[in-house]
């Protein structure tokens, strides 16, 4: 393990926020030799590593090139402010997370455009590397600039700055691409040749190849098209969307590097269908990803299991535009929950529609975890929900409400938009009336508990919808609206969130942008324009300063556009017909609602059965969008995969076992506890020691309490769950360890249920590879023998400190090694009780061997002192301290500590400069000092000691068992006044 000093960020990375988000080693990442492939791709995510993280396109295309033999993929994320300014200050680039190179190393960089207001971090990261911001000042010295995404379906705004557009699913298209960007390469083509043979692969746009044109009737700069040489060589008039048919081919990745730092998303999520069946006219995702393409439910099961497996996650969900239109969702959830159950994994459901949850369903979901479901009925009134296509109805919401605050939860967020068309002030306050609704079924249910949520964002037209002509809500009718809004929430007093209405009308002029609108965005990031979809971060000024200095007149994008006029984004091939939006557009002036097309005719939800689904004769509903379906082979794959789900009739509802299931929820809610029981006996408790080492230690101490579960799962070890509505790992850590300080003996006391795990591996009921540490002769134990058995029994057949260490160490994150391990026996007090002293070595960079006669002396007077009394700040409070009470030993490093550290960690000592100290601490004293505090008040006021200087050798324990001292110092040997091994019996490193 090499040290966190040899990262080029080393001199830096203590002074920013979460330095983990820039340095990579994550659990399952790949690291390919760059010498090994014929083509390397960048994958930068344009906004933060927390969300970047969570993506599940970065995910999807990260597996999938690194499967590649002949490529590889690495990832980046665009840097927060503090962090730029860090890498400006340093002259430094952006690093890739898996071989720490510039992205200007790359044959490839790749972006994914989700939101209009991360362009300027697009630029950022390609200054940031040294690539010229425009497409026409790059050389073939320079990578080949490639976006995709959903937003790379309105790319005028980004044209000058992108080499390449993916128009669509990436799956098949993207290798294909980087294949051909080789081959140009090794040909040495000229790089607008290389454009040119990419384009001809079709789905792909080139925009240095399209000329421009204004339209005189919308006034918009149009694409006109390729000259005439370039479409006989074969570019596109029009680049069409890719279309990925049948997504089955390329499962979604079980082996996705699992995030240092905390994510957004923090969980295990899997695509269950890609494209909706709804049609809302506002969703321009529910546009874009037509037709709608199903996961098989087997491969969505495994690929579920097998990433929390290999991830360590407790907490999963199935993902989609609309999950409640999934054709077997029901079914779907069912057989996850009957997977995840065992293993105390949650599962959420995103994408909920409120008729799309029955009792069932919410049963399953709470039978591990209870937290809070989130709902978009998007409009307040019935005629709202009619216009923008809501398949929904008020009887839908309260029958729903009514499910999910029966079964425990008391808490409901409900998403809504303002800003629609047609929309009237009456509309607005039944955002708040129906609100109040549910929180009066709540309260019915938990009385003043009950929490109602309304979010409202503001209706921002985009390309490629019925809505696309409507004109976007000024500013101040927003804010008009959002007051009424606001005045109704503290009426009915609920918790109102609402969006930033400059960030929709950023949204609006950059989405519906032409060619022009390049040069305010560039403008506005040399205004210093960052991460302005994140509320704290919108620079307003800068882009208003950039619009005005661009001369264009924003109402030419947020106002009414004429519906026979070209369009900035005509050009790109979507495959829908244009007379199915317009047609879509008209409905909705005259509030006429469209049933959802690949359902029966008149039909809300799927068939949750293959009985009712074969029954129905009816038609299904297409609308010739221009999106070709076999409405056939869609009905025959429904039916397939009923069948692999054993949904064969309709019994699940109506069985004993679901009626009692229900029963004993509802009993144990009114009974004020949790609706899950894990049964999981008497805990086991386990005290580890582990190292902290390289990239480790630039993770929080948050982030490692995250961590260490995911570790303990996927190292099979099952973990003692607290009880309540929200069941948490029994975990408790030692002294938390400052960012940036390595360790080489860090303590946490994890709780097991051992006696589960026996039972049910005697018994035969489970594998061995599910319940790890089991001797043999446990596993050839009768079960009645094993359950009779004593506490001490269980615990001397079931739990080896040996194989909990090999089993940890196997799927421990990089830099994380545990060491010693010792099972807690009845009445031993914990970590909290025994942990006494902690000890440090002291880097002194700035030291040279002139120094040491004064060092000498400044330690001989502090030893001899009787007291040396200080004075510390916690928490904006003084107080004094004499740090005679504190320190126990201050000393100069000799020769000895340097080989026995150079025995057990080589890369730390050989990092240690040639002045060092010896450091250790009481942790039990009555104030804790901080090493950097002890030093500068015995050796010198001036001293300065960063995070990377200080190295943890470990903590000493006391009183373990009885007045025995038996846990001495963790560090093992290297503290020269107890140079012993630890008690075997106790600890086994």
């Amino acid at each position: 393990m090499s040290s966190h000093n040899d990262h080029p960020y080393a001199s830096f990375l203590h002074k920013v926020e979460k330095p983990a988000r820039y340095v990579g080693g994550e659990y399952n990442q790949v690291v390919k030799d760059p010498a090994s492939v014929r083509v390397q791709l960048a994958l930068a995510f344009p906004d933060l590593y927390d969300l970047g993280m969570s993506h599940m396109g970065t995910k999807i295309l990260y597996s999938l090139i690194n499967r590649q033999s002949d490529m590889l993929c690495e990832r980046a994320f665009a840097p927060w402010p503090d962090m730029e300014e860090q890498l400006r200050a340093h002259g430094l680039p952006i690093l890739s997370c898996e071989t720490h190179r510039s992205l200007a190393e790359f044959d490839a960089v790749g972006f994914s455009l989700q939101y209009e207001l991360t362009f300027t971090n697009v630029l950022n990261i390609l200054d940031l590397c040294g690539i010229p911001l425009r497409a026409a000042d790059r050389t073939q010295a320079h990578p080949l600039i490639l976006a995709g995404g959903p937003v790379a379906t309105q790319p005028e705004a980004m044209a000058p700055f992108i080499d390449v557009f993916l128009i669509g699913d990436a799956e098949e298209k993207l290798p294909e691409l980087l294949r051909k960007l080789a081959d140009c390469r090794d040909a040495r083509l000229a790089r607008r040749d290389t454009l040119i043979e990419l384009a001809k692969l079709g789905g792909l746009y080139c925009p240095a190849l399209y000329a421009t044109a204004i339209d005189p009737r919308s006034g918009f700069e149009v694409v006109t098209g390729p000259a005439s040489e370039l479409m006989a060589a074969g570019v596109p008039e029009r680049p069409q969307r890719v279309i990925l048919q049948d997504i089955n081919r390329f499962p979604f990745p079980d082996d996705s590097p699992v995030a240092a730092a905390e994510a957004i998303f923090d969980r295990m999520s899997v695509e269950i269908a890609r494209g909706c069946t709804e049609g809302c006219r506002f969703c321009q995702a529910g546009m874009i990803y037509r037709p709608v393409r199903e996961r098989d439910p087997e491969q969505i099961v495994s690929t579920l299991v097998s990433a929390i497996e290999k991830g360590g996650y407790d907490e999963a969900s199935l993902t989609t535009l609309s999950t409640a239109d999934y054709s077997c969702i029901s079914p779907l959830i069912k057989k996850v929950m009957e997977k995840l159950r065992p293993q105390k994994v949650s599962l959420g459901i995103a994408s909920l529609r409120a008729y799309g949850v029955d009792e069932d369903t919410l049963d399953e979901i709470a039978s591990v975890r209870a937290t809070g479901l989130t709902f978009a009925p998007e409009a307040g009134t019935q005629r709202m929900r009619d216009v923008i296509n809501k398949n929904i109805t008020e009887e839908d919401l309260t029958r729903t409400a009514h499910r999910v605050f029966a079964r425990g939860w008391d808490r409901m967020k409900m998403y809504f938009m303002i800003g629609l068309p047609t929309e009237t002030d009456e509309d607005v306050q039944g955002i708040m009336e129906l609100g109040h609704r549910m929180k009066e079924i709540g309260r019915s249910y938990h009385g003043r508990r009950a929490d109602i949520t309304v979010s409202v964002s503001s209706h921002v037209p985009k390309p490629h919808t019925p809505f696309q002509w409507v004109a976007m809500d000024t500013l101040q009718e927003i804010e008009r609206k959002q007051d009424v809004l606001l005045d109704a929430a503290r009426r009915y007093r609920l918790e109102f969130r609402r969006h930033d209405a400059r960030t929709s009308f950023l949204e609006c002029v950059i989405g519906r942008g032409d060619r022009r609108v390049a040069d305010v965005v560039e403008r506005a990031w040399r205004n210093g324009a960052r991460f302005d979809g994140w509320d704290e971060r919108l620079n307003w000024g800068a882009w208003v300063q950039a619009i005005a200095a661009s001369g264009l007149d924003p109402q030419l994008y947020l106002g009414t556009i004429p519906t026979d006029a070209r369009l900035p984004w005509d050009h790109l091939d979507m495959q829908l017909e244009p007379r199915f939006l317009l047609r879509d557009y008209r409905m909705a002036m005259k509030d006429r609602l469209a049933p959802p097309c690949g359902k029966p005719v008149g039909a809300q939800v799927h068939h949750t059965n293959l009985q009712e689904h074969e029954a129905d004769r009816r038609k299904y509903v297409c609308y010739n969008c221009g999106v070709a379906c076999d409405l056939s082979q869609m009905r025959a794959e429904r039916a397939e995969f009923l069948t692999k789900l054993g949904a064969v009739t309709q019994t699940s509802l109506n069985s004993d076992e679901a009626r009692t299931e229900r029963e004993r929820i509802q009993a144990r809610v009114e009974n004020g506890s949790a609706p899950h029981d894990f049964q999981q006996g008497e805990p086991v408790r386990v005290q580890l020691q582990f190292t902290k080492l390289g990239v480790a230690a630039l993770t929080g101490h948050l982030d490692l309490v995250r961590q260490l579960p995911r570790v303990l799962r996927r190292a099979g070890l099952p973990v003692y769950y607290t009880e309540g509505f929200h069941p948490k790992p029994a975990i408790v850590f030692g002294p938390a360890l400052p960012l940036g300080v390595e360790s080489l003996g860090e303590l946490v006391e994890v709780k097991l249920t051992a006696l589960r795990a026996v039972a049910s591996a005697a018994s035969g009921t489970a594998p061995e590879a599910e319940v790890p540490a089991v001797r043999a002769e446990a596993l050839a134990a009768a079960p009645a023998e094993v359950l009779a058995a004593t506490r001490a029994e269980v615990l001397a057949a079931a739990l080896r400190p040996d194989d909990i260490l090999r089993r940890l160490n196997a799927v421990s994150e990089a830099g994380i090694e545990f060491t010693a391990c010792r099972i807690v026996q009845r009445g031993d007090p914990g970590l909290g009780k025994t942990t006494s002293h902690a000890g440090y070595i002291v880097k002194l960079p700035r030291y040279g061997e002139s120094d040491l006669a004064w060092l000498r002396e400044h330690l001989a007077a502090f030893a001899a002192a009787a007291s040396v009394p200080i004075e510390i700040e916690r928490k904006q409070r003084v107080k004094s301290v004499d740090l005679k009470t504190v320190v126990e030993e201050l000393r100069l490093a000799g020769d000895d500590d340097r080989a026995r550290l150079a025995q057990l960690a080589p890369a730390v000592a050989g990092a240690l400069p040639p002045v060092a100290l010896h450091l250790w601490l009481r942790l039990d004293a009555e104030a804790q000092v901080r090493p950097e505090e002890v030093l500068r008040a015995a050796i010198d006021p001036a001293l300065r000691v960063e995070p990377t200087d200080l190295v943890r050798l470990g903590m000493r324990s006391r009183g373990l068992r009885g007045d025995e001292d038996v846990g001495q110092r963790t560090a093992l040997a290297l503290d020269s006044a107890a140079g012993r091994q630890a008690d075997p019996e106790i600890l086994v490193a």
